[in-house]
């Protein structure tokens, strides 16, 4: 078994190009369905993970098939229009080194930052709930969030930690003298909604709303909430505000050119900062070209910060070089987990053709362990399997024995 990535992140494109590439769980359920047909039995299991910062696609194949599932994704999602230099790939130890940086948060345009490795994580779990992960790439991903945990404890990459939302305090800070006088309205209800408010509100920004297509409350703490509005109430709700900020999960904006142009009228051209958070993003990019209104993507706010940025750096150093020495200690033990997980696969299917005489055999320890292996190596070649024949002539007899034992006991 091999592992295989391939994506797109802040370092390659902008956001206009990400926002167009995301695998979502509803993605994730048809790319199951696509794949099995186009390749049949050679994908093995997959992730995706999509955020602000990128879209990455995780996979293991006994064979490299990088470049026909890459081309295969790109056709199914309609991406072919994205130059196909702004992606990257990696494979094996390149692409467990590549996994551990993204969910440490030292491949972030905003080093070190928190949210990575909650998203990463909820990216496997959605995976894993569709049953898209098997026992390989479960040990990487397990191994990977081991790794980020370790990370996090033994380097200061964390330090002074930085995070969208508090990315987004900044910039609101830069922008108004005085921000606690300011309207905010918030577009989305998700986690990501939840943690812009409440940083706000911890720094004393308290005059928050929100819209949402659905109603349900985002709760922050025993003294405060927020009610979301439907959606038919964002024009009267662009009125009133000053700071828009969106996160909304949609594949279409949500406003537009015309609803701010009639909002800075009703608003006598009072001025409006607009902060889209969203990939694909909620806000027009249009609207920058109005008058009084201020609008930041989340590749500009990430870019605006230089908070402890030569510190950040020096330790995200000293974190790549610990991946590297703990990847080359984890791997090997992965790999053998897995051959043996699929020798003892190989075990458990070949006993099933073993008469109950055997079995009984097995049982009482009446083979010795020459006749044991042989015993397995000729129910391989009965199967017609060259691959099973050398697992099992590779497995050593001990091991065999081993792995027998637990099986019969088990039955």
């Amino acid at each position: 078994m091999n592992l295989y990535l391939f994506g797109i992140n802040h370092k390659t494109s902008d956001v206009s190009e990400r926002e167009r590439f995301i695998i979502n769980e509803s993605a994730q359920i048809f790319l199951e369905n696509y794949l099995k047909e186009k390749f049949p039995n050679a994908i093995e299991s997959f992730f995706g993970i999509s955020t602000c910062n990128r879209t990455e696609f995780f996979f293991t194949a006994m064979n490299d098939i990088t470049d026909k599932v890459f081309y295969a994704i790109k056709h199914a999602l309609d991406i072919d229009q994205i130059p196909d230099s702004h992606f990257y790939s990696y494979s094996n130890d390149d692409a467990f080194i590549h996994m551990c940086k993204v969910a440490s948060g030292i491949d972030s345009q905003v080093i070190g930052e928190q949210e990575i490795f909650g998203q990463f994580k909820d990216a496997y779990k959605t995976a894993d709930e569709l049953g898209l992960i098997n026992y390989g790439l479960r040990l990487y991903v397990d191994k990977t969030l081991e790794i980020s945990k370790k990370i996090r404890t033994s380097t200061k990459i964390g330090i002074n930690p930085l995070s969208v939302s508090g990315l987004t305090l900044n910039l609101v800070r830069k922008i108004f003298e005085n921000p606690e006088n300011q309207k905010v309205l918030i577009i989305g209800a998700g986690e990501m909604a939840k943690l812009i408010i409440e940083t706000l509100y911890k720094s004393g920004i308290k005059d928050i709303s929100a819209i949402n297509r659905s109603i349900k409350i985002i709760n922050i703490s025993e003294n405060f909430n927020v009610l979301p509005l439907p959606l038919s109430a964002a024009h009267k709700a662009l009125e009133e505000a000053d700071i828009i900020i969106a996160s909304a999960t949609t594949s279409i904006p949500i406003i537009g050119k015309g609803a701010v142009e009639s909002a800075l009228t009703a608003r006598k051209n009072k001025p409006m900062l607009f902060i889209d958070l969203a990939v694909p993003r909620n806000i027009e990019s249009e609207i920058k070209s109005l008058e009084q209104v201020y609008l930041f993507s989340i590749d500009d706010i990430e870019k605006i910060t230089k908070d402890n940025f030569g510190e950040r750096l020096a330790e995200a150093e000293k974190a790549s070089n610990l991946i590297v020495d703990e990847v080359r200690q984890a791997n090997e033990k992965i790999l053998n987990k897995i051959r043996m997980g699929l020798v003892k696969n190989n075990l458990q299917d070949l006993l099933e053709s073993f008469s109950k005489e055997d079995i009984s055999k097995l049982k009482n320890g009446l083979l010795d362990d020459s006749n044991l292996t042989n015993i397995f190596i000729n129910k391989a070649h009965e199967s017609g399997s060259f691959e099973l024949v050398q697992n099992i002539k590779s497995t050593e007899t001990h091991v065999i024995k081993k792995i027998v034992k637990g099986l019969i006991q088990d039955a």
